[in-house]
């Protein structure tokens, strides 16, 4: 198991005790101890807590702790405040009590956090826990990086091997076996179960860097460029601080920006406004149903596997807008005023009605409201060697709606598909919970509108 996986897990147990032995040392009834503990461990979820911290700054954590135990405690405060029944004397009484309260929850939180960090940090001394990472090139930056994190284990990462562009008859390099060429990167992450590659390859060329991302930027696994390879990636999106190795730096490329409890308010955002959804649509979705019965032959709803977050297929539903043999001739994306749509489907198609089944899609947590379309497997295919790091929308969950769905029309070529890329691209850079608001609110203004839609 890496270490950073047991970090978390620790986070949570030993966070839920300190939280019910506080609340028990304070408080006389027990039974409530679990409603406390479940209220600090979303706090401390959509505060970004249980994020990696394992190398970070430890006093950083001891700050960010006590940051969020203070709000908490300011709104038990007001809370206690607001009780009407409470006397001015038993207001202090019972502040003191509160104070207690939250200054054990702080100090045992922290204590217990960087006992667990300062475990696994020997653990990550002895060559236990680390990362898996996979280096791409034999030159000097190469060898450089490589005896780098050989000599400093508690940075948290393991060069386990090369990729090189061409194999030679040399099998190792700095003592690092050579594993493959970029071609084989897909199988060789899985195989190895590598969490990042350092691209640190000879070329500067743009058109290098899209080769090597055609391979990997569909993949779960983090993509840094060496210093010498800033320039020809410009035009990619990069994270906003670069990881520094011992004033080394290494910059990552494709970095989602939306912070961790941002990530869970958006989450909990897609479950309450998909359930409301289906609630108040639920007399449209009868009829429509209907209504597709009785102009064509063929099913109501639409299954069809789609490619999701990192690759991963899941099944798509949409209420069936086109004849029951659209197909036959092959896959094939919709045309505008395409024959094969039926006349109820182009009802639902330009008000969006045959998209709600996908609801459902996102109560199971394969699509979220708002992200990049779902795209079928054989179009990605094709697309990946047409449109330079097309993969790189496989790196956001895909959404029901979109900054690209808002901003566009249906695809209907490969230029519709390069103009929408650019959208999700653009999502990607600056998602936020502010951005995915907006792009809910033009859903609606599209959806009444009939905007946009064939």
């Amino acid at each position: 198991m890496r270490a950073s996986i047991l970090e978390k897990i620790l986070f949570i147990v030993f966070d839920g005790m300190a939280n019910s032995l506080c609340f028990m040392l304070f408080f006389p009834k027990i039974e409530f101890s679990v409603f406390a503990v479940l209220i600090w461990f979303l706090m401390f979820l959509c505060t970004g807590l249980y994020r990696r911290w394992l190398l970070g700054s430890r006093t950083a954590l001891v700050l960010h702790i006590l940051k969020v135990v203070i709000v908490v405690y300011i709104l038990a405060l007001a809370a206690l405040l607001g009780y009407n029944e409470l006397s001015i004397q038993a207001f202090l009484s019972d502040a003191k009590h509160v104070t207690g309260y939250f200054f054990s929850v702080w100090f045992s939180v922290s204590v217990f956090r960087l006992l667990i960090c300062k475990i696994l940090r020997i653990f990550l001394n002895k060559g236990w826990g680390a990362d898996c990472v996979l280096l791409l090139g034999c030159t000097d930056e190469a060898r450089e990086y490589s005896r780098l994190f050989k000599d400093n284990p508690q940075l948290g990462k393991k060069i386990i091997g090369v990729v090189e562009e061409n194999l030679g008859l040399v099998k190792t390099f700095d003592g690092l076996p050579i594993l493959g060429t970029y071609s084989d990167l897909p199988n060789l992450i899985k195989k190895n179960n590598a969490q990042a590659i350092i691209i640190a390859h000879r070329s500067n060329s743009e058109k290098k860097i899209n080769q090597i991302l055609y391979w990997v930027a569909h993949l779960p696994v983090r993509i840094y460029l060496v210093p010498s390879l800033w320039e020809c990636a410009k035009n990619f999106k990069t994270s906003d601080l670069p990881m520094l190795v011992h004033s080394k730096e290494l910059q990552e490329l494709f970095v989602m920006n939306l912070h961790p409890w941002q990530a869970t308010i958006k989450r909990i955002m897609d479950i309450t406004i998909a359930v409301f959804l289906l609630i108040i649509t639920s007399p449209l979705l009868l009829l429509t149903a209907i209504a597709i019965k009785l102009d064509s032959k063929g099913s109501i709803f639409y299954k069809q596997q789609r490619v999701g977050l990192h690759s991963r297929q899941f099944t798509v539903y949409k209420f069936r807008s086109m004849r029951s043999d659209a197909e036959k001739d092959g896959p094939q994306w919709a045309k505008k005023n395409d024959s094969r749509v039926t006349r109820v489907g182009k009802i639902i198609r330009k008000f969006r009605i045959d998209e709600i089944p996908q609801l459902l899609c996102v109560l199971k947590g394969d699509m979220s409201m708002v992200g990049p379309r779902p795209e079928r497997g054989v179009f990605i295919e094709k697309l990946r060697k047409t449109i330079p790091f097309y993969a790189s929308r496989l790196k956001m969950k895909p959404g029901l709606t979109g900054w690209a769905q808002v901003r566009h029309h249906y695809d209907n070529d490969i230029e519709d598909v390069k103009i929408k890329l650019g959208y999700d691209i653009y999502y990607l850079s600056n998602a936020s919970i502010l951005l995915d608001i907006q792009i809910l609110i033009r859903t609606i203004y599209v959806v009444l509108t009939g905007k946009g839609a064939q």
